[in-house]
């Protein structure tokens, strides 16, 4: 799946729509400065690596894989953005929520699908 610009779906969400609002956030968040940026990231990230020759998984498509990679992105973008306002008031920072019930198994397999959703209910 793909957004309408052509972007893997989990990429684009998870990495590239938090991407694009930083950047149009950033002046701002100067301006208005003490201020923060937060990241939601996962510990997924641990597994991602980021294909810069297939950014949308093309060649070999695995929903786990692709979700790492847009956490990764994540932590990655968060470290350099860190870097790059350090001295002008805006901290940046990234965090992993935990495990929440969401929509997101809706598009796994049925046997990940419930293993997923029988660790959650476990949890809670």
């Amino acid at each position: 799946m793909y957004t309408q610009e052509g972007i893997e779906l989990q990429f684009g969400v998870n990495h590239i729509g938090h991407l694009l609002l930083t950047n149009l956030l950033l002046d701002t968040l100067k301006d208005s400065a003490p201020s923060r940026n937060v990241n939601v990231s996962s510990s997924a990230h641990k597994r991602g690596k980021i294909k810069f020759d297939d950014l949308n998984n093309e060649k070999t498509y695995e929903p786990g894989e692709a979700y790492a990679q847009s956490k990764l992105a994540n932590i990655l973008f968060t470290k350099e953005l860190a870097n790059k306002l350090k001295g002008t008031g805006v901290t940046v920072n990234a965090v992993h929520p935990g495990i929440v019930r969401t929509e997101r198994t809706r598009y796994m397999g049925i046997y990940q699908n419930f293993l997923g959703r029988l660790a959650v209910d476990t949890l809670y």
